[in-house]
């Protein structure tokens, strides 16, 4: 079984979006999103995370994109 990841699309107070997401040592990361909708966001994220359409990253890491 891969290992599950978890990432979350946030919404900025200034009404950007944010993705928290975890890293390889067990720590949160963040980072600013250009986006203006929420589904921009979930594609910038994906992206960025290099999350396929099966919830894989290249490394098998298996992803929970909230």
């Amino acid at each position: 079984m891969s290992p599950l990841k978890i990432a979350r699309i946030l919404d900025e107070a200034d009404g950007a979006f944010g993705l928290e997401y975890d890293n390889t040592l067990g720590r949160k990361n963040t980072m600013r999103l250009d986006a203006f909708t929420y589904e921009d966001a979930l594609r910038e994220a994906r992206r960025y995370l290099e999350i396929a359409a099966d919830d894989h990253d290249a490394d098998g890491a298996q992803w929970d994109l909230e």
